[in-house]
């Protein structure tokens, strides 16, 4: 008898049209970048341009791209549920699952890098922590102290802001899912204090 369900269930994406502009803007900002921190500020140099009118276009490209960093690195694109074998079975088994979670149960958040590659952050359930940072543009976090600790000095920290939009569940199917499972997750941050529950741990 076949499952219903894969072992790696897709439960939220924020859309295809919206990921695309993202990704586009962030190339886009690179470009901005490299133009005016590789071309035009060296021929300013060169020109023998007053100080302050060079560190003006050098700004031109620093600050487009500071911002846009900031801005969208929190951006989830995808999050999918690694499921167990009994969950994958039917509907009202994995809706069961669903609302009992364990805290162990993993999940595969992809938000996107510089260039806006997708890049996956595996975690488990726990980790999730509801939070509002960013002026909004962050609504989850994780501690991150024990990944970093472990990575090699010159590779990208891990990632510890998320935004997961509202509304992104439906337009997948298993959508329903990731409600429960923010249910969930609000809940088990309720019961660990305020400060847990906005992140403070970190």
């Amino acid at each position: 008898m076949a499952t219903v369900y894969p072992e790696r269930l897709i439960i939220y994406h924020a859309g295809t049209g919206k990921t695309t502009f993202l990704a586009c803007l962030k190339v886009t900002t690179l470009f901005v970048f490299c133009f005016f921190e590789m071309i035009m500020t060296p021929a300013y140099i060169a020109a023998g341009e007053p100080l302050l009118k060079t560190a003006g276009v050098a700004l031109c490209g620093v600050i487009p791209g500071l911002y846009v960093a900031w801005s969208t690195s929190p951006f989830v694109a995808a999050v999918h549920l690694h499921l167990p074998p009994y969950a994958r079975w039917s509907r009202a088994i994995l809706e069961r699952f669903a609302r009992t979670a364990p805290p162990n149960t993993r999940l595969d958040v992809t938000t996107m890098s510089l260039i806006g590659k997708p890049r996956v952050s595996s975690m488990v359930l726990s980790d999730l922590r509801p939070a509002s940072r960013r002026l909004g543009m962050v609504n989850y976090v994780r501690d991150t102290s024990i990944a970093n600790a472990q990575r090699k000095w010159w590779r990208f920290r891990a990632v510890a802001d998320f935004n997961v939009q509202e509304g992104g569940e439906r337009g997948v199917k298993c959508g329903w899912v990731w409600r429960e499972l923010k249910e969930g997750i609000a809940k088990r941050a309720a019961a660990a204090g305020p400060e847990r529950a906005e992140g403070g741990n970190k």
